[in-house]
């Protein structure tokens, strides 16, 4: 049986607050890792694989929409840090949103407040929602996940059941909202190779193997 999303998001801040009663463990590799993907490359599967790997805290789509509408009603989520790292959350959301003259209306700011506060714990797997670009002040291992138009048109259909003109406007209408959401609130280029650390094609590496060499990765930083 699905947990119910509240349930998820207490739970994870429960985490944090133990977290903040642990003494911080000196940290020798990256933490944090964002994946951006192209529809029906598999992205989250290589997303979800790295958390249950790694032991770290997977956010992905649900679960961060969810955060922002909790957070817009409660202030629980954005005060698990102690008062100077709240203090630098907000000055991280002030610089992006100077910096990159972003637009700065409610929705923007919780997502970069949301986003920069997983960041500030760590220990997190963090999907899509442009987070490369929002964690821009954090030491964060940027991955994009890529693969073939075609074989992504077939994962589509199959994962879907979708028809294959179906499957081919579904890939496309995809990929063109996710980068005009990314433009959006962060006026910057999700198919932009300098925006990522590492780019990786699954129509050549399985998710295994991808997870493989983010793992490196993480522990080579």
């Amino acid at each position: 049986m699905k947990r119910p999303m509240h349930k998820i998001i207490e739970e994870q801040i429960n985490r944090w607050e133990l977290g903040k009663i642990k003494t911080d463990p000196v940290v020798e590799h990256v933490n944090v890792v964002t994946i951006s993907r192209e529809a029906g490359s598999r992205g989250r599967e290589v997303a979800e694989k790295l958390a249950q790997n790694t032991g770290f805290d997977l956010f992905h789509h649900e679960i961060l929409e969810s955060m922002i509408e909790t957070s817009k009603n409660s202030r629980a989520l954005l005060e698990t840090l102690d008062e100077r790292g709240m203090n630098i959350v907000e000055d991280i959301v002030s610089a992006m949103v100077n910096e990159h003259h972003l637009w700065p209306d409610e929705y923007a700011k919780l997502l970069l407040r949301i986003l920069n506060t997983i960041g500030k714990h760590g220990n997190a797997v963090i999907l899509g929602r442009g987070a490369n670009c929002a964690l821009g002040k954090i030491d964060a291992l940027k991955v994009r996940i890529v693969a073939p138009a075609g074989m992504r048109r077939k994962h589509l259909q199959k994962t879907r059941d979708l028809s294959y003109d179906d499957a081919e406007k579904l890939m496309h209408s995809t990929d063109a909202n996710r980068t005009a959401f990314v433009r959006r609130y962060f006026n910057s280029d999700a198919t932009d190779p300098a925006n990522y650390d590492l780019i990786l094609n699954t129509g050549f590496l399985s998710v295994d193997k991808a997870v493989q060499v983010i793992q490196c990765a993480i522990s080579a930083n």
